[in-house]
């Protein structure tokens, strides 16, 4: 408890602050004005203690005399580098001042002896004692124990209503102002009246210490342990990373010194109000390049197949005798349409006759078709040595004048050993073996259109969970795609697959990133998957044929060579096809481009894509 001594009677500060709760009122009193104290104090001597103690000043002693230093003559050091003490030159004579002792002035003024210090305010030195009090009002302040104060106001331990209801307080009232609502108080019997500008003003509201507060988010409660293995057995072998980037970037790698693969964008397509195409179709025999008259020209390739198929109708007999086959085999047709050039050899032809006129008809296919029967040999073979898939698909090309495309260091299908004895074949075509060798690795063998070339590529790319993200081939706008169909087709949503060898190679479980690997698709058996790289890539072509699927069916006027996009579309091709109500993307299964009519009066080709409806396609 703490007394004050005032002058008059204590008068309550305003305003005064009453806060009503639910059970009792709050009287806030405002802190008491605080008492200045003067203290004054005057200079007079200082009592004595601990005379004793008393330092006076005294005659210092003299400490190691021994150790002074005398002027003297310095030792000689260095003589031949010295620098004597000469005449110096005359100059300035008035100006000279030789060395010599000081004159003395004003000796007796400045000397100043070691002697005793005279006694000045001796009697006001400070000795050493007990501090005393500053404070002569007798408000010293002693160590002990503080007192106790606000018992009752501690802050309880309790627990939380952790499993209670849910409430929310919503019942807040505004201030209490005087004249606008009845009140009666009574202060210390007194009844309160409230005036214009009172100095008590009254918050009310409700006593929330009774109640136990809440946590917040029960459900999301993180749980922690042990994780959980994952991809135990997926091996990263080192290679040759895969390219992401879709454009150059303009960054050079300096501790790389190997191919930089660029995937260029597709040019985009040109949006006009009217298409005017001045369609060309020619077929000439070669090598004479004579000319044939034809009607229905047709070439298609789908994915898995390893040669353009061609038909047309020829109008008269002459044109049939050009085309049929002598000494030197079957003749090789050239035929363009719209600047596009394709190479055939004609297989089979046919003749109807009908009074008054004839029709024959003529169908071929691709000069790869040289690689197959009934033209190329049978072999049998077991490999004796180690060997590369690449390597078995240049042996089989050996003396044929075919050559082989394949990217392995960009865009892939990744390249493999196959140990002695894992690959075998008999009564084979090598065409039959360079597709066995690309199908074990869920790649395709697309041919070229007019030269004697395989190109060896990936089925899918990039799996179809990441389409949204890859470069495409090319881009099919709207306003150019004259027929449209779909077909439903949907597939099991496989996430893993099991891919192994059979005598060699190695045994890989195949699991979408993300995914727990719960629906597994058939498992996968070949005897040339001996390399986990290529147990990998079959695996991620074996879960993109999974999912929902739609087969889509789309014509587009086949645009000259440097027309407007997006020209001629292969299989394997990603396209982007933007239809007016939305844009998605598909991989295209096959193509067949038509010149109906005589004199090719219109040039189309038809689509078949394959649209996978998924996050991320």
């Amino acid at each position: 408890m703490q007394r004050f001594r005032l002058t008059g009677p204590y008068v309550v500060p305003s305003p005064l602050v009453i806060r009503l709760q639910q059970r009792h009122v709050e009287v806030v009193y405002p802190d008491p004005p605080s008492l200045c104290v003067s203290v004054g104090g005057s200079w007079q001597a200082a009592r004595p203690y601990a005379s004793a103690v008393g330092v006076a000043f005294a005659a210092v002693p003299p400490v190691e005399r021994l150790v002074g230093l005398q002027h003297g003559q310095a030792r000689p050091v260095d003589d031949g580098v010295r620098d004597g003490w000469r005449q110096s030159g005359t100059r300035d004579a008035l100006q000279g001042e030789a060395w010599r002792h000081a004159i003395a002035r004003d000796a007796a003024a400045l000397a100043e002896a070691w002697a005793r210090v005279p006694p000045r305010d001796s009697g006001q030195r400070a000795g050493w004692s007990w501090a005393r009090p500053a404070d002569h009002n007798g408000y010293r302040v002693i160590w002990q124990l503080a007192r106790i104060a606000d018992a009752g106001a501690g802050v309880r331990h309790r627990d939380t209503d952790r499993y209670g209801a849910e409430w929310r307080y919503s019942e807040q009232l505004p201030p209490y102002r005087p004249g606008t609502q009845p009140l009666r108080l009574r202060v210390n019997g007194v009844r309160y009246v409230a005036r214009a500008v009172p100095p008590v003003y009254f918050q009310l509201g409700r006593d929330l210490r009774s109640r136990p507060t809440q946590p917040r988010d029960q459900s999301t409660g993180v749980r922690y342990g042990s994780s959980s293995a994952q991809d135990i057995y997926r091996d990263l072998p080192w290679n040759r990373a895969r390219p992401t980037d879709a454009w150059p970037t303009g960054i050079t790698y300096p501790d790389y010194d190997g191919p930089v693969i660029i995937i260029e964008p597709p040019a985009e397509p040109d949006i006009l109000e009217t298409y005017m195409i001045a369609n060309s179709v020619s077929v000439v025999v070669l090598p004479e390049g004579t000319p044939l008259d034809v009607a229905d020209l047709r070439l298609r390739l789908d994915i898995d197949s390893f040669s353009w198929a061609f038909s047309c109708s020829l109008l008269g007999a002459t044109s049939l005798a050009l085309v049929r086959p002598d000494a030197d085999g079957p003749k090789t047709l050239l035929v363009t349409m719209n600047g596009w050039t394709w190479r055939v050899i004609v297989e089979k032809y046919s003749r109807t006759a009908q009074f008054p006129a004839e029709r024959y008809s003529i169908s071929g296919a691709g000069r790869t078709q040289y690689l197959a029967a009934p033209y190329a040999p049978l072999r049998s073979a077991v490999n004796a040595l180690d060997i590369n898939a690449r390597q078995v698909m240049d042996d089989q090309l050996l003396n044929t004048g075919f050559t082989i495309e394949w990217d392995v260091d960009g865009l892939g299908p990744p390249d493999w050993t196959i140990p002695a004895g894992a690959l075998t074949y008999q009564d084979q075509t090598p065409m039959q073996i360079i597709a066995r060798v690309a199908e074990s690795v869920g790649a395709v063998v697309r041919p070229s259109r007019d030269s004697d070339q395989l190109e060896i590529l990936q089925r899918y790319r990039d799996p179809p969970w990441l389409w949204s993200e890859t470069v495409v081939d090319r881009i099919i706008a709207g306003e150019v795609i004259t027929d449209l169909s779909s077909e439903w087709s949907p597939q099991p949503k496989w996430n893993s697959v099991y891919v192994s060898g059979t005598t060699h190679g190695v045994a890989v479980d195949v699991r979408r990133a993300g995914t727990a690997g719960d629906q597994p698709a058939p498992d996968v058996f070949d005897d040339l998957i001996t390399a986990t790289p290529a147990a990998r890539a079959r695996g991620i072509c074996e879960l993109s044929k999974g999912g929902d699927q739609e087969l889509v069916s789309v014509t587009i006027p086949l645009f000259p060579v440097g027309g407007s996009a997006p020209g001629l579309v292969l299989p394997a091709h990603l396209v982007e096809v933007r239809e007016p109500v939305e844009t998605w993307r598909g991989l295209c299964l096959g193509v067949e481009i038509a010149a109906t009519g005589t004199g090719a009066s219109r040039v189309s080709q038809v689509l078949s894509i394959e649209r996978h409806h998924m996050e991320g396609a």
